[in-house]
């Protein structure tokens, strides 16, 4: 899944999850990932999963398009989960298991947040200048990948990519990417001048809601803390 295909899903969405407010649905998922931190029970990670996936479902996104980004950081968790598995083999299926939860708790994050909302939130605690450059870099990305796409298509279709000519491919490509660096520069000297027209000063103006006023704001943080207070309390008093 590409990543233009998560803005879209962010910006596109209409649930109430959608239209929550960006710091009730961070505040939700850093109580739930703390929650995943803090246990070492299978069933409770189980029920946060679970819990996930119900959102999942209510916000709209479909899981077919998300479900197997949480599969990479579950391949990467096995190498460790396999060492650990010669101590305990559920501990291994632990490590597995966070993995995969924690993965889906920031995919249903950034799936139903639009990355304004985000850098919002990220200019409460960020300079300003460096928030700027996440959101210069995060439009340039997209405009360099339909660029970079376009390049290797044209290569394709005059015959400068085959399978089995190692290094023609290695020296088109070079050019490609070579062509790619300068277009990259280009591109970004007229970024420049564009802000500077219109008056940019080193500081975008970036809003984003963060009070908690809708009934679905106080039940994401409710069940964030519920879940929290489930999985701590029994571990606590052990």
């Amino acid at each position: 899944m590409h990543l233009a295909d998560i803005d879209y899903i962010a910006v596109s969405g209409k649930s109430s999850m959608h239209k929550a407010g960006v710091f009730s649905k961070i505040i939700f998922t850093m109580l739930l990932l703390t929650s995943v931190i803090i246990t070492n029970d299978i069933e409770k990670i189980l029920v946060i999963i679970a819990i996930t996936l119900a959102f999942f479902f209510l916000s709209g996104v479909p899981l077919k398009q998300v479900i197997h980004m949480a599969m990479y950081p579950a391949f990467f968790s096995l190498l460790f989960a396999f060492i650990m598995a010669q101590q305990s083999l559920l501990f291994g299926l632990l490590i597995v298991l966070k993995a995969i939860s924690a993965a889906l708790l920031m995919i249903l994050l950034i799936t139903t947040t639009t990355y304004i909302d985000l850098f919002s939130f990220l200019s409460l605690f960020l300079p300003g200048l460096l928030v700027d450059i996440f959101l210069f870099t995060y439009r340039s990305f997209f405009i360099l990948l339909s660029k970079l796409s376009n390049l290797f298509r044209s290569i394709r279709l005059r015959g400068g990519y085959k399978p089995l000519s190692l290094l023609q491919n290695i020296r088109n490509i070079a050019g490609m990417l070579g062509l790619l660096v300068i277009h990259s520069l280009e591109m970004n000297e007229r970024m420049y001048k564009i802000y500077s027209l219109r008056g940019y000063q080193g500081k975008l103006p970036v809003y984003g809601r963060m009070s908690i006023e809708g009934v679905f704001d106080i039940v994401l943080i409710i069940t964030g803390i519920v879940i929290l207070t489930g999985v701590y309390l029994p571990w606590n008093l052990l």
